[in-house]
């Protein structure tokens, strides 16, 4: 890469630069409560093709797409004990990769094949993988996320853009792109943003937002908010939000929330989570359908239906605006001015760290301490609940 040239971050696959970096980071791949005993499922990240799969014993399993004997697909095979068998003639694998029976062959054969795996962690209600070479690190962990309250990960979104589009996003769109819904909400913010200050720090990027919110960026591509609460009757209350943006390809990423509200448990906290998946229910209404129609100026963002919930209308003007950059936008017709300083300041730190990476320089070392005061915020959900 000559210096001239601009670190290239948004191409992911095996051997690019973009996506070594990204390989030196545990990635979440799946959500656990999805992936139950007995269960495989083919899956697809920073475009490898990979199988993963939940033994009887409990314990996920990551190992290649294809089994070494025909290229037949695994995750079409039975999950048997810890092991996976292909359902083309039946060569049975461990969790390691390691091939241990090949049903009509020479016994000695089996020990010579194996394929390849990955390490696997479970953690905030997700699987994590290690994708890189040689050992993995330590999985990061988010200390906000791990006090008591209800935890709430969402179903996994796909979007068909790069990850990228969606790390770029910022503050500062929000009076903009959400102006429909926030007027429907009684909340017009329609306007020019305050510009918000951003700094870089140990693990990536904090701004503070007026009104008590907070918006972090962890390297390299995860978010953290602190928000008001949209479930009806707990306005008052905070929630954390952990993001995960991460490559399925170039053209396709797939999003990873996970969600803690402090000081709630019990029935309390059962009613709440039922509350909230309630309303965020995929079924009850079709926002991927009304945002397509949106690109497609079939319709427009103020003919959504009234009755649309609010997350629902957030969430398609949030859809038509980053998905709406193309599968991979083409930053070199950008016109950034001050209010872009975020997306600014991110890129600049994984140019950075690419051109590290690349010349072999040592990568600066993120960590992900405790961001928000969490016995504070406890005593405040307390407060609020008994206004």
């Amino acid at each position: 890469m000559r210096d001239s040239q601009t670190p290239d971050f948004v191409h992911t696959g095996p051997g690019t630069l973009g996506g070594r970096y990204l390989r030196l980071f545990w990635q979440p791949v799946f959500r656990g409560r999805e992936l139950e005993p007995g269960r495989a499922v083919p899956i697809r990240i920073m475009s490898e093709d990979m199988t993963l799969y939940r033994g009887a014993g409990g314990d996920a399993h990551l190992v290649a797409f294809r089994c070494a004997h025909r290229g037949t697909q695994l995750s079409v095979g039975w999950v048997e004990g810890d092991c996976i068998r292909c359902r083309y003639h039946g060569w049975l694998y461990d969790g390691t990769g390691q091939c241990v029976e090949q049903p009509g062959e020479d016994p000695a054969l089996a020990a010579r094949v194996k394929i390849r795996s990955y390490p696997v962690q479970e953690y905030l209600g997700l699987i994590f993988a290690y994708l890189g070479e040689g050992d993995p690190p330590p999985i990061r962990r988010y200390p906000d996320f791990e006090q008591p309250g209800v935890i709430d990960v969402d179903p996994p979104e796909v979007w068909p853009c790069n990850f990228f589009n969606r790390l770029d996003n910022d503050p500062a769109h929000i009076p903009w792109a959400h102006r429909e819904s926030t007027r429907r909400m009684g909340h017009d913010r329609s306007g020019s943003i305050d510009a918000t200050h951003y700094v870089e720090t140990d693990w990536g990027v904090a701004s503070s937002i007026p009104g008590g919110s907070s918006n972090h960026f962890h390297m390299p591509n995860t978010n953290q908010l602190k928000v008001r609460h949209r479930v009806p009757g707990y306005e008052r209350l905070w929630e954390y939000r952990l993001v995960f943006h991460v490559p399925m390809d170039d053209e396709h990423c797939i999003a990873f929330d996970v969600n803690l509200t402090p000081g709630l448990a019990g029935e309390e906290g059962e009613r709440f989570s039922r509350l909230r998946r309630e309303i965020q229910d995929p079924e009850a209404e079709a926002p991927l359908a009304i945002a397509e129609a949106i690109l497609a100026g079939k319709m427009r963002i103020e003919d959504m239906d009234p009755e649309l919930s609010y997350y629902k209308q957030f969430w398609i003007e949030d859809y038509v605006t980053q998905v709406g950059q193309g599968p991979i936008a083409d930053r070199t017709s950008e016109r950034l001015v001050r209010t872009d300083t975020k997306p600014i300041l991110k890129r600049k730190i994984w140019e950075r760290e690419l051109r590290a990476l690349d010349e072999g320089r040592p990568l600066k070392e993120w960590t992900s301490p405790a961001l928000f005061a969490s016995s504070e915020e406890r005593s405040r959900a307390t407060e609020a609940r008994a206004r």
